[in-house]
This record gives structure tokens, C-alpha cells and sequence, in this order.
């Protein structure tokens, strides 16, 4: 039992690593790609921030940054 499992996570730990061999950092070609398009008013799992002058505020949502008027309004 102890000699399959052992198997298995290996050929999982070698079947992961092939496949980060193949993507670079230095590389921005993902293949094909389209635009999308969404509006929403609420998010979890947010990062935020406050400029120091107190009057924009950063965020991420979905792996983008937006920045936008601590008074609200469109990021």
C-alpha cells in the first residue's frame, strides 16, 4: 500500500513540475485570449489601501489593481 501511494504522489509531483517547465514569466504570449467585460458592487477576499493623501483608494479584485476616489464612483 505504502509503495503505491508512494507512486502515485510521484508521478504527480513529476507531472506538476512539466508542466510550470512550460510556462515563463518573460513570456506574455497565453494563446488565444478575448476581453470581459463586468460591473459589480462587491467583492471578498480583497487587499486595500488608502493613498497618504487620504483620497484614493487601491484595491484588487480578480487579479486586477483599480484605484478609485475614497467618495466613490467608477474604479
Amino acid at each position: 500500500m505504502k509503495t503505491l501511494l508512494f507512486l502515485i504522489l510521484s508521478l504527480l509531483i513529476i507531472q506538476t513540475g512539466k508542466a510550470q517547465d512550460k510556462w515563463d514569466v518573460s513570456n506574455p504570449d497565453l494563446g488565444k485570449t478575448k476581453s470581459l467585460s463586468f460591473t459589480t458592487d462587491e467583492g471578498t477576499w480583497l487587499n486595500l489601501d488608502v493613498s497618504p493623501d487620504g483620497k484614493t483608494i487601491i484595491f484588487d479584485l480578480l487579479g486586477d489593481i483599480y484605484s478609485m476616489p475614497i467618495t466613490g464612483g467608477k474604479a
